[in-house]
């Protein structure tokens, strides 16, 4: 095999690595939301986190406080931030959380919880289509 034709393999790599990165956390999440309980939280704060080290972009991460189900109060924080934000200090979310740890708690919005398995498969099929594309116009081309 030459090293153009190789070489040529790294999309179709990192494809099926994306993808499969995205179906186990998307496993991950599924698996959590059938044990998860359900209850009502307040927003308590926004918190401003920049996206990398210069002073360029970042987003508002909304800090909740729930009551668990046998009264013990938890504040958690959530992993997805947004520009502008997506709540409001005392607003009320539905959050999920894992009886078994209640910090690891998720507000129950179809973006908090799916937003990163759908980007990195989307990167994964594309990355895996234009690769598998480029492996084949090498092998034909032939």
């Amino acid at each position: 095999m030459s090293e153009d034709f190789l070489l040529s393999l790294v999309p179709v790599g990192v494809g099926f690595l994306l993808f499969g990165m995205a179906v186990i956390m998307y496993v991950r999440i599924r698996l959590f939301l059938k044990t998860a309980q359900a209850v009502k939280g307040t927003v308590i704060e926004m918190v401003y986190r920049r996206k990398s080290t210069s002073n360029r972009g970042g987003g508002y991460l909304p800090v909740y406080r729930f009551r668990t189900l046998d009264g013990k109060k938890i504040t958690a924080k959530d992993s997805l931030s947004r520009n502008p934000p997506q709540f409001q200090v005392g607003q009320e979310v539905d959050v999920l959380y894992n009886p078994e740890n209640p910090h690891n708690a998720r507000i129950n919005k179809w973006l908090n919880l799916y937003f990163l398995p759908v980007l990195l498969g989307g990167l994964g099929l594309l990355f895996g289509g234009i690769g598998v594309l480029i492996v084949f116009s090498k092998v034909f081309a032939n």
